[in-house]
């Protein structure tokens, strides 16, 4: 039941004074952006529907301190959706700007800079896709010097930050180089001799996949029963997060091929993150070909918003054309 002394009836006045604001009360409450979002795939709880809906009744308090205002990445799926053409994260960020200047902050972990080590190189600031980090200048133990900063406010976690940093300087969690090489090599995976040290029937391939290009829990379902000697799954929070480092670490274990793959250009969750993460794959391919490594060991890949069940496919074609292309060693 909502109380009427609840309602704050300026409130409406005042998302809408914000710069993409103006269409809060345009929405029809349909649903078809709750229906679009992958975000509620990993958290139910998450509607924007509703979101717009409440803040279109005044309920300020609860939608300010609500961590569902912070979780919209901007992707943009829901919009060209919507029967009112209404870009919803340009609504969102107007509530959140609202919500900054009353004190309130996103739910953590945050990425994290070791100040001792970072260079202040600027690399994360011109890769993160929110523009969530910047340079200070500081002092650090005794030495004024430039380093990177995150703004809570504007960083999604993507990781992209964390793949970049050259100095290893940045750091998130959940998502850190150990938690992923841990993931990679559990149960001695990458200790295993491949199909190309003839240790092997079949070529053992790694794959990164990016969290958001699988729609479905039941197609994610699917994909992890995959899992084999043959088969290792590492998801990822965006194909922008995979690194080159871990990529070449696998070559040179167990792993005959390693598969990227990440959302369809023009449909990231992070904004960028396809075109970082395939961007990275490429240069690596040419390096390979230079150290006279088949580049057919390496792909990088897009799975769509109306794709399904494509990772199967992508993996034998993978398989397929490491067994036609790299000779076995004796």
């Amino acid at each position: 039941m909502i109380r009427s002394d609840e309602l704050d009836r300026s409130f409406v006045q005042e998302v809408m004074a914000e710069p993409g604001g103006e269409h809060l009360i345009t929405c029809w409450s349909c649903g078809t952006c709750a229906a679009t979002c992958l975000v509620r795939r990993f958290d139910p709880s998450f509607n924007p529907r509703l979101i717009l809906h409440k803040a279109g009744l005044g309920l300020r308090e609860e939608v300010l301190s609500s961590e569902e205002i912070w979780q919209c990445s901007a992707c943009d799926l829901c919009y060209p959706r919507c029967p009112k053409q209404i870009h919803i994260s340009e609504v969102m960020k107007a509530i959140r700007n609202i919500a900054i200047r009353e004190g309130y902050e996103p739910p953590g972990p945050f990425p994290e800079v070791d100040e001792q080590i970072c260079s202040g190189c600027a690399v994360c600031t011109r890769a993160c896709p929110y523009e969530a980090i910047e340079r200070v200048t500081k002092v650090v133990d005794g030495e004024e010097r430039t380093v990177a900063q995150v703004t809570k406010t504007l960083c999604m976690k993507c990781g992209i930050c964390v793949a970049a940093c050259p100095s290893g300087a940045m750091n998130l969690e959940s998502i850190s180089d150990r938690e992923l090489i841990s993931r990679m090599g559990a149960g001695g995976w990458l200790e295993k001799p491949g199909y190309l040290q003839g240790g092997a029937e079949e070529p053992r391939i790694l794959a990164f996949v990016c969290q958001w290009s699988i729609h479905s829990d039941r197609e994610w379902e699917k994909i992890r029963g995959l899992e084999s000697d043959q088969l290792r799954i590492v998801n990822l929070s965006c194909s922008g997060r995979v690194d080159p480092a871990m990529i070449l670490m696998a070559l040179t274990k167990g792993a005959d091929g390693v598969l990227v793959v990440g959302c369809k250009e023009g449909e990231c969750h992070y904004q960028r993150g396809t075109y970082l993460g395939r961007s990275k794959v490429a240069l690596l391919e040419q390096m390979l070909e230079q150290l006279g490594i088949a580049k057919s060991r390496v792909r990088f890949a897009e799975s769509g918003s109306l794709d399904r069940f494509l990772f199967p496919r992508l993996v034998r074609e993978m398989v397929e054309e490491i067994k036609a292309s790299v000779p076995v060693v004796a």
